[in-house]
């Protein structure tokens, strides 16, 4: 585990530029958001195989140790960049983009991921040989699964309907901060009835990507300012750290979700990566992120994970081959575009 992490930080050094005295006019661009997504995705994989495989070596227990702390705090970029990434858009194109969220962003996500819904289902059949028509059709929606992530996709697809009703009853952009944050609280309070924590406790970055679009002209006016932008990142990172000291009460972990992303942007705005590999991961997390399990599934129901570092590159090879599976028949179907 530790050469794996060791390996993340290799790639990210691959092209990587260093802003001392301003900041990076691009640092919350589509590629190096990509870039910075494609690095916690890999972290996401880590993570995930280690709910199949036992890494209780010695030399796997700072990563191990790291990954455990670093919890759901893996996936907050993912909702930050795509609030932020869906109100730009709404910025630049306008009603047009609205209209077509339900079938753009909310459709076109719900196909894809029942697609692999399927192939999960029937990985299940196989070796369980047990179906059930009410879990299989939630499934369908991501309120039920078969060890495929499908809160996640649950949650955006409801985060995206959110936007789609706020932006098109009101009008005026400051209103539609206010709606998305009481909007997506009156969500994390329904999930917090019936669902784990692990459902809710990220949600608010999302409403944070927006609002930091909205934002974006005067933040960066603040910040391209070397002494402004120290002291606002030391804070940052003094406030990230006593929340992760007491991050067991969920409220401070919601908190500590959103810190943690504004660190992560601040870092970025020095920082610019330009690593393919991690780009290319970054432009294929949907596809990383929910195949990801079905060669850990499937390679544990075969016993392969005995063997936790073979089963590691097992999983991650056929992870990779699946993806480019699936960008060659998007290159040939549209249903997967």
């Amino acid at each position: 585990m530790n050469i794996y992490l060791v390996s993340i930080i290799l790639i990210s050094l691959i092209g990587i530029k260093f802003y001392i005295k301003n900041n990076n006019e691009e640092y919350i661009s589509i590629d190096n958001s990509s870039c910075i997504k494609g690095i916690f995705i890999l972290i996401v994989f880590a993570s995930h195989i280690m709910q199949y495989a036992i890494y209780d070596k010695p030399i796997d227990k700072v990563s191990v140790d790291l990954i455990i702390k670093l919890g759901q705090l893996m996936v907050t970029l993912f909702f930050f960049y795509s609030g932020y990434g869906v109100y730009q858009s709404i910025k630049n194109k306008g009603n047009g983009y609205v209209k077509n969220i339900p079938k753009k962003r909310i459709l076109n996500t719900l196909i894809n991921f029942d697609i692999c819904v399927l192939l999960y289902f029937i990985i299940y059949m196989i070796f369980e040989k047990d179906f059930e028509i009410t879990r299989f059709i939630l499934s369908l929606i991501g309120w039920d699964g078969y060890g495929n992530s499908n809160w996640y996709i649950f949650c955006i697809l409801i985060l995206y309907f959110i936007t789609f009703i706020t932006f098109t009853i009101l009008k005026k952009e400051k209103y539609n901060m206010i709606a998305m944050w009481i909007f997506t609280l009156f969500f994390y309070l329904l999930l917090s009835i019936s669902k784990d924590s692990y459902w809710y406790n990220t949600l608010f970055c999302y409403p944070l990507g927006m609002t930091f679009a909205y934002f974006k002209d005067k933040i960066d006016k603040v910040l391209n300012n070397n002494i402004r932008y120290i002291i606002i990142l030391i804070v940052t990172l003094i406030i990230n750290i006593i929340l992760g000291i007491y991050s067991d009460n969920i409220i401070v972990y919601d908190i500590m979700s959103c810190t943690f992303c504004i660190l992560v942007v601040l870092l970025s705005m020095r920082i610019d990566f330009n690593s393919k590999i991690l780009l290319w991961f970054g432009n294929n997390l949907f596809w990383i992120y929910i195949l990801q399990r079905l060669p850990m599934i499937v390679f544990t129901y075969l016993k392969l994970n005995s063997r936790p570092y073979k089963f590691f590159i097992l999983c991650f090879i056929f992870t990779v081959i699946l993806t480019f599976i699936v960008n060659f028949i998007k290159k040939h179907q549209k249903i997967l575009n």
